[in-house]
């Protein structure tokens, strides 16, 4: 009897003892995205906005009344790191929900462990239509596809400045040949003449591209090279006059808000344009003010690489699916996610339900096209939401 007393002492102590560390229990999700290689600068602004998010939904609760966690897995660009570092965080770090990403060619190769490991995948900026035309049950996508920016954005913003000619220029990655040949089919469509050539990704030599982009003699430049060759591209084309006689557009937006962007590219980078879905003078929701106001206070500066802001939503997104779903369990998230309907910093997230295309498990937030003037940053498109006008 005895005995018995001290071994039921033992484990009401042991239940004591534990309490705390069970009221301290954290939820867990995993973010990966490039903290090394040509996109490394990804992986900061993601850093960025994990720290505001997590700050964010701990202020509000947590999830479940817990904390929040975040895991994070560096990619560097690489499809086969990307797909290892991804199931370490499920199968190492036990995340219930799988958050990030930029490089298309790693997001295509994660969205098959996604599937195999029945997690739930939210991708925030990789951009190949073929991440949801897959339809998988576990991936979404709460960022641009190659086909929203091309057709809502940039073949718009082409036809809206009444460009005639125009020159793509697309890296050969998944991401660039895939948004090369959207701008082309939507070119033809508009009636616009122009040309096309792929360029190796990490190229610092354009200079006989540019020869052959000068001979078509273009309104517009539409670049779809992603990372620093898109500085040296930029700055070449000054160079050799195609710019600003013609103007160049950086079809991904981030390389031109990099802090290396100005000490690249010099003046050559006055007058350039690029796509993006932030502007300090237009904000969509209550939300884009608190996050501006937020990462002022916590970096001293103003926000400007936007995918600090797009991992920001993404866990938004992925603390209130928890909580709505009251589970961690995988197919309860997914049936939760299918229901999103939040405000976020850059309106309100939904994902599209439509099998068969590119719609399933998309939402698109809105795109702007903006031009550096003076080293300041001018909204151009679209019309309701423009600061200024394109210059030459």
């Amino acid at each position: 009897m005895k005995r018995n007393r001290t071994i039921l002492a033992v484990i009401l102590a042991l239940l004591l003892l534990s309490g705390g560390a069970w009221a301290q229990e954290t939820i867990k999700i995993g973010v990966v995205g490039p903290r090394t290689g040509p996109a490394a600068a990804t992986g900061a602004a993601f850093d960025e906005g994990i720290k505001l998010a997590v700050e964010y939904v701990n202020s509000k609760g947590g999830v479940m009344g817990k904390k929040l966690e975040v895991a994070f897995e560096d990619t560097a660009g690489a499809p086969d790191k990307a797909a290892s570092g991804f199931e370490r965080l499920v199968t190492r770090d036990k995340v219930v929900m799988v958050l990030g990403e930029s490089h298309s060619s790693s997001a295509l190769a994660q969205i098959e462990v996604a599937n195999r490991l029945k997690i739930p995948f939210v991708v925030v900026e990789a951009w190949a239509d073929e991440i949801t035309a897959k339809n998988y049950r576990y991936v979404f996508r709460a960022g641009p596809s190659n086909s929203g920016v091309v057709n809502e954005t940039i073949a718009k913003w082409v036809q809206a400045e009444k460009f005639k000619r125009a020159y793509v220029i697309a890296e050969n990655t998944d991401w660039g040949i895939g948004i090369g040949k959207l701008t082309e089919n939507a070119l033809a469509k508009a009636g616009v003449s122009y040309e096309s050539m792929i360029t190796e990704r990490n190229s610092q030599d354009h200079y006989v591209e540019l020869a052959k982009i000068k001979a078509f003699k273009p309104d517009v430049v539409l670049a779809y090279i992603y990372g620093v060759g898109l500085h040296y591209f930029v700055a070449q084309a000054g160079e050799t006059g195609v710019s600003p006689k013609a103007v160049v557009l950086d079809g991904a937006g981030p390389p031109s808000l990099w802090p290396d962007f100005w000490k690249n590219v010099g003046d050559y980078g006055n007058l350039a344009c690029f796509v993006s879905s932030m502007h300090e003078k237009v904000e969509l929701t209550d939300m884009a003010v608190y996050y501006r106001e937020a990462y002022n206070k916590a970096f001293g500066k103003a926000p400007t690489d936007y995918k600090s802001r797009s991992i920001f939503d993404g866990i938004l997104i992925a603390a209130d699916t928890i909580n709505r779903a009251k589970s961690t369990d995988a197919e309860k998230l997914v049936d939760a996610l299918e229901k999103t309907n939040l405000k976020t910093t850059r309106g309100t997230a939904k994902f599209g339900m439509a099998k068969g295309g590119t719609e399933y498990h998309q939402w698109m937030p809105p795109m702007l096209v903006i031009q550096w003037q003076d080293k300041k940053q001018v909204v151009l498109f679209p019309a309701e939401a423009a600061t200024g006008k394109l210059k030459r």
